[in-house]
């Protein structure tokens, strides 16, 4: 009787230790706070936010968010998670400094942006709660490219990366066959997500998707590691105010637990929970506008057939004016 007691409160514990740590999920944001949205510019086809480095260079920038939901998630003091680790790494896979701003109220993630190519931008943060070491992995893969640059070597500057020697666990959408530097997911595109820990396929870890409205959606990684995720359109905009060039936001959660124990900080566990979170943005589908046209041709065509029509229907009924003069004999 005394162990099932011992082992009730044990997951009952756990239970919290998660519930917890469900509500502090980091993630990394393009949105500016609204302190700052008037001094961050949009910077490049991605409209990745960006401060003035000088000289005019620029430098990318990034939020800390912690919550599920891509509107109604809080962003991070920069008096908060002082221990944070973060780590920046170049389209060349090499890694370079990245800097937080103290004087900002939000804690904000800078870093040069000389390359062309995907920078990938991450979070670590590790805690010990009772017996359970709670790991989290924040990335945000970051498109730098700008048409005057040309559009050369473009599979090496697209290529995805993992750090096994610095991310223990990380998420990766994997690039299509037809991906260039101009690619954003669009509504209703299915995109595979790979999950990884050590460099080795994740099987079996929860993967959320979450959309810029609210939608989720769970799936669990296969034996390869991957997910496989539709973008749905959970938002109906007015034709009169349809703007193709609006970004919505996703973010997707993958969460992985198991019995990997050991020593941190002089605190011992027994278990082991993973969370990464990989955030992004997306058009809505070219079907809206792509109709929009269709309906506007049709109309046009249908009007020319109409006016045409009234046309040669009037010309064919017109009657000639014939002068008769008549003469007398």
């Amino acid at each position: 009787m005394k162990k099932k007691l011992l082992l009730a409160i044990s997951i009952l514990l756990y239970l919290t230790n998660l519930t917890a740590q469900d509500q502090e999920v980091f993630w990394l944001s393009n949105l500016p706070p609204g302190e700052r949205q008037n001094e961050i510019k949009a910077n490049g086809m991605h409209k990745l936010s960006s401060i003035s480095a000088g000289k005019g260079n620029v430098k990318l920038v990034q939020w800390i968010c912690h919550g599920k939901q891509v509107l109604n998630s809080n962003y991070v003091l920069n008096s908060e998670h002082l221990d944070a680790e973060f780590y920046c790494y170049s389209p060349l896979g090499d890694l370079q400094a990245c800097g937080i701003d103290s004087s900002i109220v939000f804690k904000e993630i800078s870093f040069g942006n000389q390359i062309e190519g995907y920078y990938n931008l991450y979070l670590i943060q590790k805690s010990v709660r009772n017996d359970t070491l709670f790991v989290q992995a924040a990335k945000a893969e970051l498109l730098n490219h700008s048409c005057r640059n040309g559009h050369k070597d473009v599979d090496k500057k697209i290529m995805s990366q993992i750090h096994p020697e610095t991310i223990p666990i990380e998420i990766t959408r994997t690039r299509t066959r037809l991906e260039n530097l101009h690619f954003f997911v669009s509504s209703g595109d299915k995109i595979r997500y790979q999950v990884s820990s050590s460099s080795e396929p994740l099987v079996n870890a929860s993967v959320t998707f979450n959309t810029h409205q609210g939608w989720q959606k769970t799936v669990k990684s296969n034996a390869e590691g991957e997910a496989v995720l539709q973008v749905i359109q959970d938002y109906f905009t007015p034709w009169e105010e349809i703007d193709n060039r609006n970004i919505y936001n996703y973010l997707v959660v993958a969460e992985y637990t198991g019995e990997e124990g050991g020593t941190y900080q002089g605190q011992s566990y027994r278990y082991t929970h993973y969370t990464a979170t990989l955030s992004d943005g997306y058009y809505p589908s070219k079907l809206m506008y792509s109709s929009l046209s269709w309906a506007l041709g049709i109309f046009l065509f249908v009007s020319l057939l109409i006016g045409g029509g009234v046309a040669y229907h009037r010309k064919r009924r017109r009657k000639v004016y014939r002068e008769i003069q008549l003469t007398n004999a």
